[in-house]
């Protein structure tokens, strides 16, 4: 997939700090289908915990939800990672600052 047809671009500012927005309609709706998936359980934990409320069977209804948000984040993470334009902006600060020791010259 060439760098301008990816639906994403992720601008990377160090190993754990980045950014990643959807670009075009491709993005958006990509983007979208993923918050759909993320609203299934969400609405289901909203509807068990109404009918939990004030019993122990909450906690582990809650711990449940916990652990499908937490697989969810890291997966839709990875995928829209892979399928990400990356803007490196080290990278470019190292070029810039390398151009313009160059120019002072």
């Amino acid at each position: 997939m060439r760098e301008q047809d990816k639906p994403f671009v992720m601008v990377r500012r160090g190993p754990w700090n980045f950014t990643i927005m959807p670009r075009g309609k491709a993005g958006w709706a990509q983007f979208a289908a993923w918050m759909v998936v993320f609203a299934v359980p969400t609405v289901a934990f909203a509807i068990v915990a109404e009918s939990l409320e004030g019993r122990p069977e909450f906690w582990a209804a809650l711990a449940a939800y916990l652990a499908a948000v937490l697989v969810w984040s890291f997966a839709s993470i990875r995928w829209m990672k892979a399928r990400a334009e990356v803007i490196d902006v080290e990278a470019l600060l190292r070029q810039k600052r390398a151009h313009d020791r160059k120019q002072r010259r």
